[in-house]
Protein backbone atom coordinates (compact mmCIF):
# COMPACT_ATOMS: atom_id res chain seq x y z
CA UNK A 1 0.00 0.00 0.00
CA UNK A 2 1.50 3.35 -0.97
CA UNK A 3 2.14 6.20 1.37
CA UNK A 4 -0.49 8.91 1.22
CA UNK A 5 0.16 11.81 -1.10
CA UNK A 6 0.60 15.24 0.38
CA UNK A 7 -2.66 16.94 1.21
CA UNK A 8 -4.36 19.19 -1.26
CA UNK A 9 -3.87 22.14 1.05
CA UNK A 10 -0.19 21.36 1.34
CA UNK A 11 0.65 20.35 -2.21
CA UNK A 12 -1.02 23.16 -4.10
CA UNK A 13 -0.04 25.82 -1.62
CA UNK A 14 3.53 24.62 -1.59
CA UNK A 15 4.08 25.11 -5.28
CA UNK A 16 2.31 28.51 -5.46
CA UNK A 17 3.82 29.96 -2.31
CA UNK A 18 7.40 28.73 -2.44
CA UNK A 19 8.83 32.13 -3.38
CA UNK A 20 7.51 34.26 -0.55
CA UNK A 21 7.62 31.40 1.93
CA UNK A 22 11.24 30.71 1.03
CA UNK A 23 12.19 34.34 1.66
CA UNK A 24 10.33 34.34 4.96
CA UNK A 25 12.05 31.09 5.96
CA UNK A 26 15.47 32.55 5.11
CA UNK A 27 14.69 35.54 7.33
CA UNK A 28 13.59 33.32 10.21
CA UNK A 29 16.74 31.22 9.94
CA UNK A 30 18.89 34.35 9.84
CA UNK A 31 17.27 35.66 13.02
CA UNK A 32 17.72 32.23 14.62
CA UNK A 33 21.43 32.34 13.77
CA UNK A 34 21.70 35.92 15.02
CA UNK A 35 20.16 35.08 18.39
CA UNK A 36 22.40 32.04 18.75
CA UNK A 37 25.61 33.85 17.81
CA UNK A 38 24.95 36.94 19.92
CA UNK A 39 24.19 34.80 22.95
CA UNK A 40 27.11 32.38 22.57
CA UNK A 41 29.50 35.31 22.40
CA UNK A 42 28.88 36.18 26.05
CA UNK A 43 28.90 32.65 27.45
CA UNK A 44 31.92 31.01 29.05
CA UNK A 45 32.97 27.42 28.45
CA UNK A 46 30.42 24.85 29.59
CA UNK A 47 31.36 21.57 31.21
CA UNK A 48 31.32 19.27 28.19
CA UNK A 49 32.86 21.85 25.87
CA UNK A 50 36.04 21.68 27.95
CA UNK A 51 36.58 18.18 26.54
CA UNK A 52 34.95 18.40 23.10
CA UNK A 53 36.60 21.46 21.57
CA UNK A 54 40.22 20.69 22.57
CA UNK A 55 39.70 17.08 21.47
CA UNK A 56 38.65 18.36 18.07
CA UNK A 57 41.62 20.71 17.87
CA UNK A 58 43.99 17.85 18.66
CA UNK A 59 42.33 15.56 16.10
CA UNK A 60 42.62 18.17 13.36
CA UNK A 61 46.27 18.85 14.24
CA UNK A 62 47.38 15.22 14.50
CA UNK A 63 44.90 13.21 12.44
CA UNK A 64 44.31 10.83 15.36
CA UNK A 65 41.27 10.46 17.58
CA UNK A 66 42.94 9.99 20.92
CA UNK A 67 40.59 11.98 23.16
CA UNK A 68 36.91 11.77 24.11
CA UNK A 69 36.08 8.27 22.79
CA UNK A 70 32.63 8.38 24.42
CA UNK A 71 31.38 10.44 21.48
CA UNK A 72 31.77 9.97 17.70
CA UNK A 73 34.01 12.49 15.92
CA UNK A 74 31.79 14.64 13.66
CA UNK A 75 31.09 17.59 15.97
CA UNK A 76 34.59 17.62 17.41
CA UNK A 77 36.12 17.67 13.92
CA UNK A 78 33.86 20.46 12.70
CA UNK A 79 34.47 22.64 15.74
CA UNK A 80 38.16 21.79 15.77
CA UNK A 81 38.50 22.78 12.11
CA UNK A 82 36.79 26.11 12.74
CA UNK A 83 38.82 26.94 15.86
CA UNK A 84 42.09 25.77 14.29
CA UNK A 85 41.96 28.79 11.97
CA UNK A 86 43.16 30.79 15.01
CA UNK A 87 46.33 28.62 15.11
CA UNK A 88 46.17 27.93 18.86
CA UNK A 89 49.04 26.48 20.85
CA UNK A 90 48.39 22.81 21.62
CA UNK A 91 50.35 20.98 24.35
CA UNK A 92 50.54 17.72 22.40
CA UNK A 93 53.69 16.71 24.27
CA UNK A 94 52.00 16.95 27.67
CA UNK A 95 51.24 13.96 29.84
CA UNK A 96 47.54 14.82 29.63
CA UNK A 97 47.53 14.19 25.89
CA UNK A 98 49.71 11.10 26.09
CA UNK A 99 47.46 9.62 28.78
CA UNK A 100 44.29 10.68 26.90
CA UNK A 101 43.09 12.73 29.85
CA UNK A 102 40.63 14.87 27.93
CA UNK A 103 39.62 17.09 30.85
CA UNK A 104 43.15 18.00 31.91
CA UNK A 105 44.16 18.49 28.28
CA UNK A 106 41.14 20.76 27.79
CA UNK A 107 42.19 22.98 30.70
CA UNK A 108 45.71 23.14 29.32
CA UNK A 109 44.51 24.20 25.88
CA UNK A 110 41.96 26.78 26.99
CA UNK A 111 43.57 28.24 30.09
CA UNK A 112 47.24 27.29 30.41
CA UNK A 113 48.80 27.60 26.95
CA UNK A 114 48.40 31.30 26.26
CA UNK A 115 45.31 30.87 24.08
CA UNK A 116 42.27 33.12 24.20
CA UNK A 117 39.46 30.88 25.47
CA UNK A 118 36.77 33.33 24.35
CA UNK A 119 38.05 33.46 20.78
CA UNK A 120 38.50 29.69 20.54
CA UNK A 121 35.02 29.03 21.87
CA UNK A 122 33.43 31.62 19.61
CA UNK A 123 35.05 30.17 16.51
CA UNK A 124 34.44 26.56 17.57
CA UNK A 125 30.76 27.15 18.29
CA UNK A 126 29.94 28.60 14.87
CA UNK A 127 29.66 25.19 13.12
CA UNK A 128 27.05 24.17 15.71
CA UNK A 129 24.99 27.23 14.81
CA UNK A 130 25.29 26.21 11.15
CA UNK A 131 24.06 22.71 12.02
CA UNK A 132 21.12 24.19 13.92
CA UNK A 133 20.24 26.34 10.90
CA UNK A 134 20.51 23.25 8.69
CA UNK A 135 18.07 21.46 10.99
CA UNK A 136 15.66 24.38 10.70
CA UNK A 137 15.89 24.23 6.92
CA UNK A 138 14.93 20.56 7.03
CA UNK A 139 11.99 21.36 9.28
CA UNK A 140 10.73 24.01 6.87
CA UNK A 141 11.14 21.95 3.71
CA UNK A 142 9.44 18.90 5.17
CA UNK A 143 6.56 20.81 6.75
CA UNK A 144 6.05 22.96 3.64
CA UNK A 145 5.91 19.88 1.44
CA UNK A 146 3.29 18.28 3.66
CA UNK A 147 1.27 21.24 4.94
CA UNK A 148 1.91 24.08 2.54
CA UNK A 149 3.84 27.33 3.06
CA UNK A 150 1.82 28.36 6.10
CA UNK A 151 2.47 25.06 7.83
CA UNK A 152 6.14 25.20 6.91
CA UNK A 153 6.56 28.67 8.37
CA UNK A 154 4.71 27.74 11.56
CA UNK A 155 6.94 24.70 12.11
CA UNK A 156 10.07 26.72 11.39
CA UNK A 157 9.03 29.58 13.69
CA UNK A 158 8.42 27.16 16.54
CA UNK A 159 11.84 25.57 15.92
CA UNK A 160 13.84 28.74 15.29
CA UNK A 161 12.65 30.46 18.45
CA UNK A 162 12.48 27.52 20.80
CA UNK A 163 14.64 28.48 23.81
CA UNK A 164 15.75 24.86 24.19
CA UNK A 165 16.80 24.59 20.54
CA UNK A 166 18.64 27.91 20.83
CA UNK A 167 20.31 26.81 24.06
CA UNK A 168 21.97 23.78 22.53
CA UNK A 169 22.25 24.99 18.95
CA UNK A 170 25.29 27.11 19.89
CA UNK A 171 27.42 24.88 22.15
CA UNK A 172 30.15 22.41 21.19
CA UNK A 173 28.09 19.39 22.14
CA UNK A 174 26.53 16.65 20.04
CA UNK A 175 22.84 17.38 20.61
CA UNK A 176 22.12 19.95 17.89
CA UNK A 177 23.97 17.82 15.36
CA UNK A 178 22.02 14.65 16.10
CA UNK A 179 18.75 16.62 16.04
CA UNK A 180 19.52 18.15 12.65
CA UNK A 181 20.76 14.83 11.27
CA UNK A 182 17.64 13.05 12.47
CA UNK A 183 15.37 15.53 10.71
CA UNK A 184 17.16 15.16 7.40
CA UNK A 185 17.47 11.37 7.63
CA UNK A 186 13.78 10.93 8.40
CA UNK A 187 12.73 13.50 5.81
CA UNK A 188 14.70 11.82 3.05
CA UNK A 189 13.49 8.37 4.13
CA UNK A 190 9.92 9.66 3.97
CA UNK A 191 10.55 11.06 0.50
CA UNK A 192 11.87 7.71 -0.69
CA UNK A 193 8.94 5.81 0.80
CA UNK A 194 6.42 8.32 -0.54
CA UNK A 195 8.03 8.12 -4.00
CA UNK A 196 6.13 4.87 -4.63
CA UNK A 197 3.01 6.94 -5.22
CA UNK A 198 4.77 9.47 -7.47
CA UNK A 199 6.36 7.21 -10.10
CA UNK A 200 9.87 8.56 -9.59
CA UNK A 201 12.56 7.66 -12.11
CA UNK A 202 15.10 5.10 -10.95
CA UNK A 203 17.86 7.75 -11.09
CA UNK A 204 15.93 10.14 -8.86
CA UNK A 205 15.07 7.35 -6.46
CA UNK A 206 18.71 6.30 -6.25
CA UNK A 207 19.76 9.89 -5.53
CA UNK A 208 17.22 10.13 -2.70
CA UNK A 209 18.40 6.81 -1.28
CA UNK A 210 22.00 7.98 -1.40
CA UNK A 211 21.13 11.28 0.27
CA UNK A 212 19.29 9.42 3.04
CA UNK A 213 22.32 7.20 3.58
CA UNK A 214 24.67 10.18 3.80
CA UNK A 215 22.39 11.93 6.30
CA UNK A 216 22.15 8.75 8.36
CA UNK A 217 25.92 8.32 8.38
CA UNK A 218 26.48 11.90 9.54
CA UNK A 219 23.88 11.44 12.27
CA UNK A 220 25.54 8.24 13.49
CA UNK A 221 28.90 10.04 13.45
CA UNK A 222 27.45 12.89 15.52
CA UNK A 223 26.22 10.95 18.55
CA UNK A 224 25.75 7.30 19.45
CA UNK A 225 22.09 7.89 20.21
CA UNK A 226 21.64 8.31 16.45
CA UNK A 227 21.46 4.51 16.39
CA UNK A 228 17.86 4.90 17.58
CA UNK A 229 17.06 5.97 14.02
CA UNK A 230 17.61 2.43 12.74
CA UNK A 231 14.62 0.81 14.49
CA UNK A 232 12.65 4.03 14.12
CA UNK A 233 13.09 4.02 10.35
CA UNK A 234 12.25 0.33 10.14
CA UNK A 235 9.04 0.76 12.14
CA UNK A 236 7.94 3.85 10.23
CA UNK A 237 8.66 2.23 6.88
CA UNK A 238 6.85 -0.97 7.83
CA UNK A 239 3.83 0.97 9.06
CA UNK A 240 3.76 3.18 5.98
CA UNK A 241 3.97 0.43 3.37
CA UNK A 242 2.35 -2.34 5.36
CA UNK A 243 2.69 -6.04 4.60
CA UNK A 244 3.28 -6.24 0.85
CA UNK A 245 4.34 -8.66 -1.82
CA UNK A 246 7.77 -9.97 -2.71
CA UNK A 247 8.51 -7.10 -5.09
CA UNK A 248 8.01 -4.48 -2.37
CA UNK A 249 10.18 -6.40 0.08
CA UNK A 250 12.89 -6.70 -2.56
CA UNK A 251 12.65 -2.96 -3.20
CA UNK A 252 12.98 -2.30 0.52
CA UNK A 253 16.04 -4.52 0.77
CA UNK A 254 17.78 -2.76 -2.11
CA UNK A 255 16.82 0.66 -0.79
CA UNK A 256 18.10 0.09 2.72
CA UNK A 257 21.22 -1.68 1.47
CA UNK A 258 22.17 1.45 -0.47
CA UNK A 259 21.44 3.76 2.47
CA UNK A 260 23.19 1.64 5.09
CA UNK A 261 26.23 1.08 2.91
CA UNK A 262 26.69 4.80 2.38
CA UNK A 263 26.12 5.47 6.08
CA UNK A 264 28.86 2.97 6.92
CA UNK A 265 31.24 4.66 4.47
CA UNK A 266 30.59 8.06 6.07
CA UNK A 267 31.31 6.71 9.55
CA UNK A 268 34.43 4.97 8.28
CA UNK A 269 35.74 8.17 6.69
CA UNK A 270 35.09 10.37 9.72
CA UNK A 271 37.12 8.10 11.98
CA UNK A 272 40.19 9.21 9.97
CA UNK A 273 41.48 5.72 9.31
CA UNK A 274 41.59 4.79 13.00
CA UNK A 275 39.40 1.71 12.84
CA UNK A 276 36.18 2.98 11.30
CA UNK A 277 33.18 0.84 12.16
CA UNK A 278 35.22 -1.34 14.50
CA UNK A 279 36.34 1.73 16.40
CA UNK A 280 32.74 2.99 16.42
CA UNK A 281 31.52 -0.21 18.07
CA UNK A 282 34.45 -0.20 20.48
CA UNK A 283 33.90 3.42 21.51
CA UNK A 284 30.21 2.73 22.02
CA UNK A 285 31.32 0.77 25.07
CA UNK A 286 32.72 4.01 26.53
CA UNK A 287 29.29 5.59 26.62
CA UNK A 288 28.71 6.94 30.14
CA UNK A 289 32.05 5.37 31.04
CA UNK A 290 33.27 8.44 32.92
CA UNK A 291 30.04 9.06 34.81
CA UNK A 292 30.01 8.39 38.53
CA UNK A 293 27.78 5.36 39.25
CA UNK A 294 26.96 6.92 42.64
CA UNK A 295 26.00 10.29 41.14
CA UNK A 296 23.11 12.13 42.71
CA UNK A 297 20.29 13.11 40.36
CA UNK A 298 17.68 15.77 40.95
CA UNK A 299 14.08 16.21 39.81
CA UNK A 300 11.38 18.50 41.18
CA UNK A 301 12.76 18.82 44.70
CA UNK A 302 13.84 15.17 45.03
CA UNK A 303 17.36 13.73 45.04
CA UNK A 304 18.12 10.15 44.12
CA UNK A 305 21.09 7.88 43.42
CA UNK A 306 19.61 6.56 40.21
CA UNK A 307 17.38 7.63 37.37
CA UNK A 308 13.83 8.96 37.52
CA UNK A 309 11.65 7.17 34.94
CA UNK A 310 9.61 10.34 34.41
CA UNK A 311 12.64 12.61 34.13
CA UNK A 312 12.57 13.43 30.42
CA UNK A 313 8.79 13.81 30.26
CA UNK A 314 8.93 16.32 33.12
CA UNK A 315 11.93 18.07 31.57
CA UNK A 316 10.05 18.51 28.30
CA UNK A 317 7.04 19.89 30.15
CA UNK A 318 8.94 22.55 32.12
CA UNK A 319 11.69 23.42 29.61
CA UNK A 320 9.42 23.95 26.60
CA UNK A 321 7.75 27.31 26.07
CA UNK A 322 4.00 27.47 26.55
CA UNK A 323 3.49 28.24 22.86
CA UNK A 324 5.66 25.26 21.98
CA UNK A 325 3.73 22.98 24.30
CA UNK A 326 0.40 24.12 22.86
CA UNK A 327 1.63 23.56 19.30
CA UNK A 328 3.04 20.12 20.15
CA UNK A 329 -0.25 19.13 21.78
CA UNK A 330 -2.21 20.29 18.74
CA UNK A 331 0.04 18.43 16.34
CA UNK A 332 -0.14 15.21 18.33
CA UNK A 333 -3.92 15.52 18.55
CA UNK A 334 -4.12 15.79 14.77
CA UNK A 335 -1.85 12.76 14.38
CA UNK A 336 -3.96 10.79 16.83
CA UNK A 337 -7.17 11.71 15.01
CA UNK A 338 -5.62 10.65 11.72
CA UNK A 339 -4.80 7.22 13.16
CA UNK A 340 -8.29 6.78 14.60
CA UNK A 341 -10.03 7.86 11.40
CA UNK A 342 -7.53 6.15 9.10
CA UNK A 343 -7.27 9.37 7.13
CA UNK A 344 -4.67 9.54 4.34
CA UNK A 345 -2.09 11.48 6.40
CA UNK A 346 -1.62 8.92 9.15
CA UNK A 347 1.03 6.98 7.24
CA UNK A 348 3.08 10.12 6.64
CA UNK A 349 2.86 10.99 10.33
CA UNK A 350 4.58 7.72 11.21
CA UNK A 351 7.94 9.23 10.20
CA UNK A 352 7.46 11.89 12.89
CA UNK A 353 5.74 10.50 15.95
CA UNK A 354 7.19 6.97 15.83
CA UNK A 355 10.83 8.21 16.03
CA UNK A 356 9.83 10.79 18.65
CA UNK A 357 8.10 8.18 20.82
CA UNK A 358 11.00 5.74 20.47
CA UNK A 359 13.57 8.42 21.29
CA UNK A 360 11.69 9.39 24.45
CA UNK A 361 11.13 5.77 25.51
CA UNK A 362 14.76 4.70 25.03
CA UNK A 363 16.14 7.69 26.91
CA UNK A 364 13.60 7.37 29.71
CA UNK A 365 14.64 3.75 30.16
CA UNK A 366 18.41 3.94 29.73
CA UNK A 367 19.84 7.48 29.66
CA UNK A 368 21.32 9.35 32.59
CA UNK A 369 19.22 12.19 33.96
CA UNK A 370 21.55 14.94 32.82
CA UNK A 371 19.45 17.20 30.67
CA UNK A 372 16.57 17.73 28.28
CA UNK A 373 19.24 18.06 25.58
CA UNK A 374 19.31 14.26 25.34
CA UNK A 375 15.84 14.35 23.77
CA UNK A 376 16.44 17.48 21.67
CA UNK A 377 15.49 15.58 18.44
CA UNK A 378 11.89 15.49 19.70
CA UNK A 379 11.55 19.24 19.22
CA UNK A 380 11.86 19.45 15.42
CA UNK A 381 9.75 16.33 14.93
CA UNK A 382 6.89 17.56 17.12
CA UNK A 383 7.09 21.06 15.66
CA UNK A 384 6.76 19.44 12.24
CA UNK A 385 3.55 17.76 13.33
CA UNK A 386 2.31 21.13 14.56
CA UNK A 387 2.57 22.47 11.01
CA UNK A 388 -0.55 20.45 10.25
CA UNK A 389 -2.56 22.90 12.33
CA UNK A 390 -2.57 25.41 9.46
CA UNK A 391 -4.36 23.29 6.83
CA UNK A 392 -6.52 21.62 9.47
CA UNK A 393 -7.77 24.95 10.81
CA UNK A 394 -8.24 26.22 7.27
CA UNK A 395 -10.53 23.31 6.45
CA UNK A 396 -12.37 23.59 9.76
CA UNK A 397 -13.03 27.32 9.48
CA UNK A 398 -13.75 27.08 5.76
CA UNK A 399 -16.45 24.48 6.34
CA UNK A 400 -18.05 26.39 9.20
CA UNK A 401 -17.87 29.88 7.73
CA UNK A 402 -21.28 31.10 6.61
CA UNK A 403 -19.76 33.85 4.47
CA UNK A 404 -16.88 32.58 2.38
CA UNK A 405 -13.92 30.33 2.28
CA UNK A 406 -11.59 33.36 2.36
CA UNK A 407 -12.88 34.30 5.79
CA UNK A 408 -12.17 30.78 6.94
CA UNK A 409 -8.62 30.99 5.67
CA UNK A 410 -8.11 34.33 7.46
CA UNK A 411 -9.40 32.92 10.72
CA UNK A 412 -7.25 29.84 10.26
CA UNK A 413 -4.15 32.02 10.27
CA UNK A 414 -4.92 33.68 13.60
CA UNK A 415 -4.05 30.78 15.91
CA UNK A 416 -0.84 29.74 14.13
CA UNK A 417 0.23 33.39 13.93
CA UNK A 418 -0.43 33.82 17.64
CA UNK A 419 1.63 30.72 18.43
CA UNK A 420 4.48 31.95 16.26
CA UNK A 421 4.48 35.44 17.76
CA UNK A 422 4.36 34.01 21.27
CA UNK A 423 7.34 31.77 20.48
CA UNK A 424 9.28 34.70 19.03
CA UNK A 425 8.58 36.95 22.02
CA UNK A 426 9.65 34.17 24.39
CA UNK A 427 12.98 33.76 22.60
CA UNK A 428 13.66 37.50 22.61
CA UNK A 429 12.76 37.83 26.29
CA UNK A 430 14.99 34.92 27.29
CA UNK A 431 18.02 36.16 25.31
CA UNK A 432 20.90 35.44 25.99
CA UNK A 433 20.04 33.03 28.82
CA UNK A 434 18.55 30.09 26.94
CA UNK A 435 20.13 27.28 28.94
CA UNK A 436 18.30 28.09 32.23
CA UNK A 437 15.00 28.77 30.47
CA UNK A 438 11.88 27.40 32.16
CA UNK A 439 8.35 28.26 31.10
CA UNK A 440 6.07 30.46 33.18
CA UNK A 441 4.08 27.57 34.62
CA UNK A 442 7.37 26.22 36.01
CA UNK A 443 8.27 29.57 37.52
CA UNK A 444 10.48 30.98 34.79
CA UNK A 445 14.25 31.34 35.01
CA UNK A 446 14.30 31.81 38.79
CA UNK A 447 11.99 28.82 39.23
CA UNK A 448 14.37 26.41 37.55
CA UNK A 449 16.01 25.38 40.82
CA UNK A 450 12.71 23.84 41.87
CA UNK A 451 12.77 21.43 38.94
CA UNK A 452 16.09 20.46 37.35
CA UNK A 453 19.84 20.91 37.53
CA UNK A 454 22.99 20.31 35.44
CA UNK A 455 22.74 21.23 31.74
CA UNK A 456 19.10 22.24 32.20
CA UNK A 457 20.15 25.12 34.41
CA UNK A 458 23.77 25.64 35.39
CA UNK A 459 26.63 24.42 33.24
CA UNK A 460 29.07 27.10 34.32
CA UNK A 461 28.08 29.27 31.34
CA UNK A 462 27.88 32.70 33.01
CA UNK A 463 31.40 33.11 34.38
CA UNK A 464 32.36 35.31 31.42
CA UNK A 465 29.74 37.90 32.43
CA UNK A 466 30.44 37.88 36.14
CA UNK A 467 33.22 40.49 36.41
CA UNK A 468 31.40 43.32 34.54
CA UNK A 469 28.13 42.40 36.25
CA UNK A 470 29.74 42.76 39.68
CA UNK A 471 31.47 45.99 38.67
CA UNK A 472 28.16 47.48 37.56
CA UNK A 473 26.83 46.84 41.07
CA UNK A 474 29.87 48.26 42.81
CA UNK A 475 30.86 44.87 44.19
CA UNK A 476 34.57 44.23 44.67
CA UNK A 477 36.31 40.90 45.22
CA UNK A 478 33.87 38.14 46.12
CA UNK A 479 34.03 34.76 47.75
CA UNK A 480 33.16 32.48 44.88
CA UNK A 481 31.75 28.95 44.91
CA UNK A 482 31.62 28.29 41.19
CA UNK A 483 30.38 25.15 39.46
CA UNK A 484 31.78 24.72 35.98
CA UNK A 485 34.78 24.22 33.74
CA UNK A 486 35.84 27.87 33.51
CA UNK A 487 38.80 29.41 35.32
CA UNK A 488 37.72 32.59 37.16
CA UNK A 489 41.02 34.45 36.68
CA UNK A 490 40.80 33.86 32.91
CA UNK A 491 37.55 35.83 32.93
CA UNK A 492 38.80 38.63 35.18
CA UNK A 493 36.93 37.61 38.34
CA UNK A 494 38.57 38.92 41.53
CA UNK A 495 38.18 36.57 44.47
CA UNK A 496 38.75 36.39 48.18
CA UNK A 497 39.31 33.07 49.97
CA UNK A 498 36.10 31.29 50.90
CA UNK A 499 36.31 29.06 53.95
CA UNK A 500 34.57 25.73 54.31
CA UNK A 501 32.86 27.12 57.39
CA UNK A 502 31.39 29.97 55.32
CA UNK A 503 29.43 27.44 53.31
CA UNK A 504 28.65 24.79 55.90
CA UNK A 505 28.19 26.80 59.10
CA UNK A 506 27.78 30.58 58.81
CA UNK A 507 29.11 33.05 56.23
CA UNK A 508 31.43 35.78 57.42
CA UNK A 509 30.52 39.36 56.51
CA UNK A 510 31.26 40.03 52.85
CA UNK A 511 30.06 39.34 49.32
CA UNK A 512 29.52 35.82 47.98
CA UNK A 513 28.69 34.43 44.54
CA UNK A 514 27.36 30.87 44.58
CA UNK A 515 26.48 28.73 41.55
CA UNK A 516 22.94 27.41 41.31
CA UNK A 517 24.25 23.84 41.12
CA UNK A 518 25.96 24.20 44.51
CA UNK A 519 22.89 25.87 45.99
CA UNK A 520 20.68 23.01 44.83
CA UNK A 521 22.90 20.23 46.09
CA UNK A 522 23.52 22.25 49.25
CA UNK A 523 19.91 21.51 50.15
CA UNK A 524 20.58 17.78 50.05
CA UNK A 525 23.83 18.22 51.96
CA UNK A 526 22.03 20.16 54.67
CA UNK A 527 19.26 17.60 54.98
CA UNK A 528 21.57 14.57 55.12
CA UNK A 529 24.56 15.96 57.04
CA UNK A 530 22.93 18.53 59.28
CA UNK A 531 25.07 21.43 58.01
CA UNK A 532 23.94 24.94 57.10
CA UNK A 533 24.49 24.70 53.34
CA UNK A 534 20.82 25.26 52.56
CA UNK A 535 21.37 28.85 51.44
CA UNK A 536 18.34 28.71 49.14
CA UNK A 537 16.14 28.36 52.22
CA UNK A 538 18.13 30.52 54.62
CA UNK A 539 19.08 33.62 52.67
CA UNK A 540 17.66 35.93 50.04
CA UNK A 541 20.08 36.73 47.20
CA UNK A 542 20.82 40.35 46.40
CA UNK A 543 20.76 39.60 42.65
CA UNK A 544 21.01 36.67 40.24
CA UNK A 545 23.04 36.59 37.01
CA UNK A 546 21.57 34.54 34.20
CA UNK A 547 19.66 32.29 36.56
CA UNK A 548 22.91 30.58 37.59
CA UNK A 549 25.11 32.86 39.75
CA UNK A 550 23.56 34.10 43.00
CA UNK A 551 25.01 37.17 44.72
CA UNK A 552 24.69 37.24 48.52
CA UNK A 553 25.79 40.29 50.53
CA UNK A 554 26.28 39.95 54.29
CA UNK A 555 27.09 43.25 55.99
CA UNK A 556 29.24 43.43 59.10
CA UNK A 557 27.28 43.38 62.34
CA UNK A 558 27.45 46.80 64.12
Amino acid sequence: MAVARRSAAGGAGASRGFGWAGLAAALLLAVHAGLAISSLAVKSVTNDELAHLPAGLAAVATGELRLNPEHPPLVKLLSGLAASTLHPALPLDSSAYREANEWRFGREVLFESGNDPRALLFRGRLPIVALSVLGGLGVFLWSRRRFGPGGGLLSLTLYAFSPTVLAHGRLVTMDAAVAAGSVWTLYLAWRVTASRSRAWSSRRLLAAQAACGLALGLTLAAKFSGLILLPALALADLGALGVAGRAVWRDRLVRWSVALSLAALVVEALYLGSGGLGRYVHDLGHLYGENDPDALYYLAGRFRHGSFPEYFAVALAVKTSLAGLAAMAGGLALAGRAVVRRSPRWRDDLFLWVPAALWLAVHSAFALDLGVRYVLPLYPLLFLLAGGLVPALGVAFGERSARSGSLGRQLALLLPAALGLAQLSTAVAAHPDYLPFFNRLAGGERGGVAWLDDSNLDWGQDLARLAPWLAARGVGPVRLLYYGAGVPRAYGVEREPMLRSDWLRAPRPGDYVISAEYLLHGLHQADTEGVASDWLRRYQPSAVLGGTLYLYRFPATP
